[in-house]
């Protein structure tokens, strides 16, 4: 079967056909969450819920629409949401250690000896987000734009801040 029918299908109530259409997908999806989160099991609980998420709302898909697309997008907001969580986690771990005169938690790496794993972390959320869409899954400023709520020229922004970040790291011998 076709993409298109595998869609078809899927949006009448066919299981197999989403389970399909998830199957020539899925390795995409976890690798951006994994560009994303850079924590392996993190990752695959994000991907996990993108997969809900996009099943329990595949009735509204737009066939017309590029379904990788949709569910990247979908994959991208889970992990935004989990780092946006994160980055509240740490800050109120950083404001007891100051509280209490203890050190700072240290920064939540998980990225193990992977060069690539290493330089991604060296960007904000936002950077590593639309530099992970734009270069692995050649997402245009303005579909990055709408799945971050922001304007194109901040995308670009972000875009320039990662890639000025990451040749400097480069540079640097990272």
């Amino acid at each position: 079967m076709t993409e298109e029918e595998l869609i078809r299908c899927a949006q009448l109530g066919d299981r197999d056909a989403f389970a399909g259409l998830v199957s020539s997908h899925e390795k995409k999806l976890l690798a951006l969450c994994w560009n994303m989160l850079g924590e392996r099991e993190e990752a695959r609980d994000a991907a996990q819920e993108a997969l809900l998420q996009a099943f329990q709302n595949f009735a509204q898909f737009d066939a017309g629409r590029s379904f990788v697309k949709w569910l990247l997008g979908i994959g991208a907001k889970r992990c935004l949401d989990r780092l946006r969580k994160r980055r509240t986690f740490l800050k109120y771990f950083q404001d007891y250690a100051r509280e209490w005169g203890k050190p700072a938690a240290p920064a939540m790496d998980g990225c193990g000896d992977e060069r690539a794993g290493r330089l991604l972390q060296k960007l904000s959320a936002r950077e590593r987000a639309a530099i992970s869409l734009a270069v692995f899954e050649d997402f245009s400023a303005r579909e990055i734009a709408a799945l971050q709520g922001c304007s194109e020229n901040t995308v670009r922004v972000h875009l320039f801040n990662a890639r000025w970040k990451l040749r400097k790291e480069v540079a640097n011998g990272l």
